[in-house]
């Protein structure tokens, strides 16, 4: 951003002292003294211009008179009416008061009390300087103890100032105010002293008296603005301490886990308030202390049940927890099994039923005691599972599946689709929360059920190894794997044709991310986030693809061989990828599918296409 130099200027001086409603309703006279000034630049071509009241031997003050506009340094004050009378707060005139919302330093010298802008409540007390949009402003008076008719009264001087840059042009937005907030005066002699010296000056005329203010003005302002940066340094030094001893706290979570820990505790501990402790813990660990307690307690468990046969009782007291009962279900709520079937799950042979997550368990070693099967679709063909019973995802019974006996039952998102609730019952029940197309993630969670989570990471370092060959052999040639055309995957039904977008979906990550192929024209206006677009035969020929990767869906067959009707269409057979033999069919599972083995098969599918 450029820097543009500017300078804040005197407007306005006054001195107020407010006291609490209470006393106001209890008869007592509420003291307000309220001197407005006009002093710097309020009208063009004025150098120095001030209104002030003079305060008679009584207490009274007079009121203001006249402005004389006409004048480059108009009088500064008017003498006091012969009746030593004014008129009140409440009747003076809308021009001598400041604009609502208006720049204001307040000096606070006596009293306490609140005032609320910016979206914030600020703690008035004496000693403490405040700046801000306060400009026709009333701050309610009171300390925090005590009955409100007991309270002093506020006082403050009332500094109203604008900005302006080198040329002496307003300036507004941000620059209008050298902060917002409050902060101490330092010292406060020397705040005070200046802020009297300013209100006691407010009438004498001249030039130098003008500047002598400014200067004085200047002086406060420059204290304040210190001070608010010494404040923000030691307010950044404790947080940085503060960070050090909730580091130092959370390793002693992780030595004294079984100790009975308190957040309290460990908040005095580190010599850090309550709410201060959690909120630097929460942005260190991401987690509430008791959650991270627990979840340390929870690891050390799961170690114990993998790698002891102690009872679970023990294992609870040993972990740190008070009973086996909240560890059991403590457990179950950051796993979303028991104990005891976390147990079995570790076991090398585990019973799973996990319909279209055969991919993700094959990867990791797990052979799962029946497969995915679909009346139109059929079963998985392209995943090694031959000799495991099929289970039809749409029309199985619960009867079909409980003779199977499984130990677990792992869904996605096809839960709800294929209403799989019916199942609920004949075992213990997870859903993976992972999207399909975060299939690495659903890998890595998969894994992390049965522990195996090396073997998930071993299944993607070898797919990222065989993608890196294979984007490198499809470049090496003249011109680079755009050389070789561009590339397109359709899905073809009875009633259908489905193009697959560039950037989501079952193919496009793969084709144009990973192998780098070219992608038609067309893809290029399928919206952001959709998958794939409808295409009729006539829309064939703005493909415009060179090669062309198809699977045939039979789900809107009704009659045999139906879906292929579209091969003997004249858009079908007029498309150049047809007429030069580009055309690849591929296994419908293995291109619409998500998984590292299905992604291995594309990449595969592609290199006997392409190479």
């Amino acid at each position: 951003m450029e820097f543009k130099p500017h300078t804040y200027i005197l407007t306005d001086i006054r001195y107020e002292e407010i006291r609490s409603e209470a006393n106001a309703d209890s008869g007592e006279t509420r003291q307000e003294k309220e001197t407005p000034i006009e002093v710097e630049g309020q009208k063009e071509g004025r150098q120095v211009s001030a209104i002030a009241d003079a305060e008679d031997e009584a207490g009274a003050t007079s009121s203001i008179e006249a402005r004389k506009a006409e004048q480059r340094i108009p009088a500064l004050a008017d003498v006091e009416d012969e009746a030593g009378t004014a008129p009140s707060i409440q009747e003076q005139s809308r021009a001598d008061r400041p604009e609502q919302g208006a720049p204001e330093l307040w000096i606070v010298t006596g009293g306490s009390g609140t005032i609320e802008f910016a979206g914030d409540s600020w703690r008035l007390e004496r000693g403490r300087l405040l700046v801000g949009p306060l400009g026709g402003k009333r701050p309610c008076v009171g300390g925090e103890a005590g009955p409100p008719e007991a309270a002093e009264p506020l006082a403050l001087y009332r500094l109203g100032f604008r900005a302006a840059d080198a040329l002496g042009a307003p300036l507004g937005g941000e620059a209008a105010l050298p902060f917002v907030g409050v902060a101490d005066c330092a010292p406060f002699s020397f705040c005070a002293e200046r802020a009297q010296k300013l209100y006691e000056s407010r009438a004498e005329t001249g030039a130098a008296a003008s500047l002598e203010r400014q200067i004085a003005f200047q002086e406060l302002l420059l204290a304040a603005l210190r001070r608010r940066e010494e404040q923000a340094r030691s307010a950044a030094n404790l947080r940085e301490n503060g960070r050090d001893a909730v580091r130092r706290s959370i390793e002693r979570i992780r030595r004294e886990y079984r100790e009975p820990l308190t957040v309290e505790a460990l908040a005095a501990s580190a010599g850090i308030g309550r709410w201060a402790y959690t909120r630097l813990f929460k942005e260190l660990t991401g987690r509430l202390p008791l959650d991270f307690l627990n979840e340390v307690r929870i690891g050390q468990a799961k170690a114990l049940l993998l790698n002891t046969e102690d009872r679970l009782g023990e294992i609870a007291q040993r972990a740190g927890f008070s009973s086996e009962y909240y560890f059991g279900r403590r457990f179950k709520r950051e796993t979303g099994l028991s104990p005891g079937q976390y147990r079995r799950l570790r076991r090398p042979e585990v019973r799973v039923f996990a319909p279209y997550l055969e991919d993700a368990l094959l990867a990791i070693g797990i052979v799962p005691i029946a497969q995915y099967s679909h009346r139109a679709w059929g079963v998985q063909g392209y995943l090694p599972l031959g000799e495991v019973p099929a289970f039809d995802i749409a029309d199985g019974s619960r009867e079909d599946l409980s003779r199977l006996k499984p130990e677990l039952m792992l869904f996605d998102d096809g839960f709800e689709r294929w209403s799989l609730d019916r199942l609920s019952g004949i075992a213990p029940r997870l859903l993976l929360e992972q999207p399909g197309e975060a299939w690495a993630d659903k890998l890595r969670g998969t894994a992390a059920l049965f522990g195996r989570e090396a073997a998930a990471e071993e299944a993607l370092r070898r797919y990222g190894e065989e993608t890196r060959e294979a984007r490198a052999s499809l470049a090496a040639v003249p011109g680079g794997s755009a050389a070789r055309g561009r590339v397109a995957c359709l899905r073809i039904t009875a009633r259908r044709i489905m193009l697959y977008a560039e950037r989501s979906g079952y193919t496009g990550p793969v084709l144009y991310g990973e192998l780098g192929l070219q992608a038609p024209p067309l893809l290029r206006r399928i919206p952001e986030g959709q998958r794939q677009r409808l295409l009729r035969p006539e829309d064939l020929p703005m493909l415009e693809a060179d090669h062309l990767f198809v699977v045939f869906d039979k789900c809107e067959n009704r009659l045999p061989g139906e879906e292929r009707r579209l091969l003997e269409h004249p858009g079908w057979l007029a498309l150049p990828a047809v007429r030069a033999g580009r055309v690849y069919e591929t296994d419908f599972f293995a291109w619409m599918n998500y998984g590292v083995l299905a992604h291995g098969r594309k990449v595969r599918d592609v290199m006997n296409a392409l190479r």
